[in-house]
């Protein structure tokens, strides 16, 4: 395969190259968000995929997969989150299953990480939480986080605040 100019590191790269010095990164930073490694896996899956249906018109691989991969996390927690809403406003049986045979919240995954922090992490609004690991675990600045997440500077500040009051509450339960 031919090499990459990555002009955000200067050097020159194969895909491959990328992909092994990107993906454990991406992955980690995926699970922070989704809480599940399978679908932390995939979603970087899919990251490195449209890096390399882009390839000739990506100048940094490195920003466009976090971009990529975070945004793919904050709509597949969308769509899981607008999934579990439609189950429970199915119809109930006598024996409280719904009328499509699963329950509310069926298949979803359990927090396997036991520490607290972690844990009171996966409570809280996804787009707080994206913004909470990309601030505390990726140390990135305000105005990278908003143009990832799309949105104001301000609006990553006040998600950054509310979801560090969020946390707090959560850790004191």
């Amino acid at each position: 395969m031919r090499p990459l100019v990555d002009h955000a590191v200067g050097a020159t790269r194969t895909f491959e190259q990328i992909y092994r010095d990107e993906r454990p990164k991406l992955v980690r930073v995926a699970y922070l968000i989704v809480r599940s490694q399978h679908v932390a896996e995939e979603l970087v899956h899919d990251g490195f995929l449209r890096l390399h249906q882009n390839l000739d018109t990506v100048e940094s691989p490195g920003g466009f997969l976090h971009t990529a991969v975070v945004r793919l996390c904050l709509t597949w927690l969308k769509r899981r989150d607008m999934e579990r809403d439609r189950l429970r406003r199915l119809p109930s049986d006598e024996d409280g299953s719904t009328a499509s045979g699963a329950r509310a919240g069926a298949g979803a995954d359990s927090v396997e990480d036991a520490d607290e922090l972690w844990e009171a992490l996966a409570h809280l609004d996804p787009d707080r939480r994206a913004v909470l690991v990309l601030r505390f675990y990726e140390d990135l600045p305000y105005e990278q986080i908003a143009e990832i997440v799309e949105c104001p500077v301000g609006t990553v500040r006040s998600r950054i605040h509310r979801g560090l009051a969020d946390l707090r509450k959560e850790i004191e339960r």
